[in-house]
């Protein structure tokens, strides 16, 4: 089939500030890097990486990995894992890692051909704990980045998730497997570069999560409505200036200046102001008293 020569519109982006969304996508790269360095890499000396992450509306998750479903405030995330990424971190947590990446795929290689057409090994209890345990903790970090809490929050709530079971937030639960159907698909590609695996991770956040997110990285109407009602103004009324007052000026020679002292009186004479922007002299002015206030009136302009 050919390439269609136009792009397809999803009318769920229509009218909406799809745009913005690379602000999310950038912000939760950082919060699961920062995730990954201090859970995985400062621990176990370990190197996995975010090599991208991608937010799309229309094409589904294209995996066989089995999806598990966690919900907050109602609304459900579907998260699946690549298998050979849990295991990279399994090998870790468990120091199962004994040889290097080169003498692993000698060995592969040295096998007959009965243990390679057997298929991969089954899925253990501790891989299915390590699944939903990581599945959790990625999903409360998407919770809290789509809830707009400042990445230094994110980053901080994060670093403090424990590794213990019974200690996980309350606001996100797991629930029954439940395939999202219209949902939109994050991508996050992550490599681990001293035992060079490559996998992804998939997220699919149900309608309501991309109407909260638009919502927090939209700006507030009625901010613009002000802006623009400020814009609309003449420029005399948007411009805001400084009016200093200078009341008197007095000139005394250096002998009667040293004179002084606590106590001395110096004779004055109050008569027109001079009024100034900046250092500017543009008006003169009386002096008058209103209410124990000095004020200005009879403004003149200078020649």
């Amino acid at each position: 089939m050919a390439a269609r020569p136009y792009q397809v519109l999803d009318p769920r982006s229509m009218g909406r500030p799809v745009h913005l969304l690379g602000r999310f996508t950038q912000q939760l790269r950082e919060d699961l890097t920062e995730l990954f360095h201090t859970r995985l890499n400062r621990r176990y000396r370990a190197s996995f990486e975010i090599d991208g992450i991608s937010l799309d509306a229309i094409a589904p998750a294209r995996t066989t990995q089995k999806w598990l479903t966690f919900a907050a405030h109602g609304n459900r995330i579907n998260v699946a894992l690549d298998r050979n990424v849990l295991l990279c971190i399994l090998g870790y947590r468990y120091g199962t890692h004994t040889t290097t990446p080169a003498a692993a795929s000698v060995a592969t290689n040295e096998t007959d051909a009965s243990s390679s057409e057997a298929g991969p090994a089954p899925e253990t209890a501790t891989e299915e704990r390590l699944a939903a345990r990581l599945a959790r903790q990625l999903v409360e970090i998407v919770v809290r980045r789509v809830e707009g809490v400042t990445g230094a929050a994110a980053r901080a709530s994060a670093t403090a998730t424990v590794d213990t079971e019974a200690e996980q937030s309350s606001a996100v639960t797991e629930q029954a497997a439940s395939p999202l159907e219209h949902a939109w698909t994050v991508q996050v590609k992550i490599a681990e570069r001293t035992r060079q695996v490559e996998g992804i991770f998939w997220f699919r956040l149900e309608e309501a999560w991309i109407t909260q997110l638009l919502r927090e990285l939209a700006p507030s109407r009625e901010r613009v409505r002000k802006s623009r009602v400020a814009t609309t103004q003449p420029l005399p009324a948007r411009l805001q200036l400084t009016l200093n007052a200078r009341l008197l000026e007095k000139q005394m020679t250096l002998g009667m200046l040293m004179d002084l002292r606590i106590g001395a009186v110096v004779p004055i004479t109050l008569g027109n102001a001079d009024v100034l922007i900046g250092d500017s002299r543009l008006f003169t002015a009386s002096v008058a008293e209103h209410k124990g206030k000095l004020c200005l009136t009879s403004f003149e302009p200078v020649e």
